[in-house]
């Protein structure tokens, strides 16, 4: 088990994390998410080693990697780590890249092995820079884990791929953790990352973590305007929210729609996934001015009720097609779905 508890750290009089806690066990990966400048990469080079911590403290399986008054070098940490980039050898093999650092008996033995669990095999001999962006993390993937590491850390290692590659470089890492029981502990800007490799979710922002959990919580109750916006198709506008019910440019909402229907009267943001929109006619509601398709979702522009000003919204495909533009509709959430944030 990692556990990282109440970990502070300044730069300067800057505090760039505030007492930071945290758990997680072999076969599970965690995932810091959070905006550029929130901590993350900060914590990662606390538990990588490459950063002395000035309060708190980290365990590993009960034992102390590093706290105010000790600090194991990273070269003795059980801990692994595959940057962005991948950071190979360009000189070395591919073999000899994985092989690095490993006692010298049985080295090329074990990377061989990696090699060919990533599908590698066929590139022992070559060099890193005539390989794909793909080969190379994989190649790094591999290295971090020959020495069978009991942390592996990923500093956003996908972050330069294209979609599908990203993908199945995802699955192959969540796999590996899985099959090896290694701590898993994954900073990304990418709620796609999340999404397929993380069983709970850090949410970090101004060097907090402001809630946390399975992605599924996550994304059914947010406690933070950040989560709320994080996954699917966020619709963001503005309103007010009443006694009886909630006012927004697209008509009046039942307080019911809210996540949390004891959010305090008065302005606010709402903040509502696409897929939980619905249309439906009604001769009192407000007009379509113009319907694009966009793959499964429908960018639908609005007149706006009550005269104001045109709202564009993204609406999920199907539901009544008789609905067109010059159609007088509804837009009603489902019951719970609707963040408020004053």
């Amino acid at each position: 088990m990692l556990e990282i508890e109440e970990v502070s750290h300044l730069f300067g009089q800057h505090q760039v994390l505030k007492n930071i806690s945290l758990k997680s066990v072999g076969g599970e990966v965690i995932c810091l998410i959070g905006r550029s400048g929130c901590g993350k990469t900060t914590l990662l080079r606390l538990l990588a080693g490459l950063l002395r911590v000035q309060a708190g403290r980290i365990l590993l399986d009960g034992k102390i990697l590093a706290s105010r008054t000790s600090m194991l070098p990273p070269e003795k940490r059980p801990i692994g780590m595959v940057f962005q980039e991948g950071a190979l050898f360009p000189h070395m093999s591919v073999r000899d890249n994985v092989a690095f650092g490993l006692p010298k008996r049985g080295a090329r033995k074990l990377a061989t092995e990696w090699l060919q669990r990533l599908g590698l095999a066929d590139f022992a001999e070559r060099h890193p820079d005539s390989l794909s962006g793909g080969q190379r993390q994989r190649v790094a993937l591999a290295r971090a884990m020959a020495p069978a590491p009991r942390v592996l850390l990923f500093d956003e290692p996908y972050a330069n791929l294209d979609p599908p590659l990203r993908r199945s470089l995802r699955e192959d890492a969540r796999r590996i953790i899985r099959d090896t029981g290694t701590v898993g502990l994954v900073v990304t800007h990418d709620p796609a990352e999340v999404l397929i490799m993380a069983d709970n979710v850090a949410v970090l922002d101004n060097g907090l973590i402001v809630e946390s959990g399975t992605p599924q919580a996550l994304y059914d109750r947010p406690n933070s305007r950040f989560a709320a916006e994080l996954f699917g198709e966020p619709q963001v506008f503005e309103g007010r929210i009443y006694e009886d019910r909630i006012v927004t440019p697209l008509g009046d909402w039942e307080r019911c729609a809210l996540i949390d229907p004891t959010t305090s009267n008065g302005d606010a943001s709402f903040i509502v996934d696409a897929d939980q929109l619905e249309l439906q006619l009604d001769d009192k509601g407000v007009l379509i001015t113009d319907i694009q398709s966009l793959g499964r979702l429908t960018r639908i522009s609005f007149g706006g009720s009550q005269g104001g000003s045109t709202v564009i919204l993204n609406c999920r495909n199907g539901g009544d097609t008789t609905i067109g533009v010059g159609s007088m509709v509804r837009v009603v959430p489902k019951p719970g779905t609707v963040f408020a944030s004053p």
